[in-house]
């Protein structure tokens, strides 16, 4: 080992350091073979980083989405968003325990729906600390939640709820944007396994590389799905770039013969109803 790759180990060995002793040996061990094949100094240490950060990702709790699309009676939507806007989104603000909420509506979609709320917790766990944080700020306020819930549903034709567990290393992360393509993934049985292998390897690598903004989930409550994909754009031609990059990958063919069913839709962000 020269000299000076012995003076370029030094920041990638105190980024294991910062991994501590309970970083995976396997871990250790890709790190090791990544240096002794000779890359450069800058191509080494974000190789490290990302094998520290995909560490972390994999230690830490895994975040939680809870998706409600709903279909409102004609003329009812805007009655709907109103209840939102003026009772719930206050609670939600305070709610500590809720990470984070969305509000959506269609842009393009095969499906009718009128609008599609998602919130992130920390977990299953996380939710359950949500659920009883905005009981009680709801009863400071004079009323209860499934009031509000209630008000809402009274000018529904009908809603779904949907759970999703995010896959760390399976997107590049989750950034504001106008639109977002919500992408649901029925999987041949006994290919999930695959499926994640070529997303991990081949699709995320290559969204990370071209400043796509992706994450990927597991339905853990759903009719029938397997994964959720979200891609975030800012306006429909950058989701045809992307549809049509995504179909040029060596590995697509592969990905759509694993899948037996796949929908895909595109939603507008209503950022007056951002939290967080």
């Amino acid at each position: 080992m020269t000299l000076r790759r012995s003076i370029l180990l030094i920041p990638v060995l105190l980024l294991l350091l910062m991994g501590g002793r309970h970083m995976a040996a396997a871990h250790k061990q890709e790190l090791k073979r990544l240096f002794e094949q000779g890359q450069s100094h800058t191509e080494f240490l974000a190789a490290a980083t990302h094998r520290k950060e995909m560490w972390d990702r994999n230690t830490a709790t895994p975040t939680v989405l809870q998706l409600v699309t709903f279909r409102f009676l004609p003329g009812h939507t805007e009655a709907a968003l109103a209840i939102y806007r003026n009772d719930a989104l206050p609670l939600y603000r305070q709610n500590q325990d809720m990470v984070q909420f969305r509000a959506y509506r269609e842009v393009e979609s095969p499906v009718p729906l009128d609008l599609m709320v998602v919130s992130r917790f920390r977990g299953m766990q996380g939710m359950d600390a949500s659920n009883e944080s905005l009981r009680e700020l709801a009863a400071l306020a004079g009323t209860s939640m499934g009031a509000l819930y209630g008000a809402i549903s009274d000018h529904a034709a009908g809603h779904t709820d949907e759970f999703v567990t995010l896959l760390p290393g399976l997107g590049t992360g989750a950034h504001a944007s106008r639109l977002t393509a919500f992408i649901r993934y029925r999987i041949v049985p006994g290919k999930q396994e695959r499926f994640e292998t070529l997303l991990r390897e081949h699709v995320a690598p290559w969204e990370a590389r071209n400043g796509v903004s992706s994450e990927t989930g597991r339905f853990l409550v759903s009719d029938g799905w397997d994964y959720l994909r979200m891609i975030s754009f800012s306006d429909l031609h950058g989701y045809e770039t992307w549809w049509r990059a995504m179909h040029a990958l060596d590995v697509q063919d592969e990905l759509e013969a694993i899948t037996s069913r796949r929908q895909e839709i595109i939603l507008g962000t209503l950022t007056d109803f951002s939290v967080r």
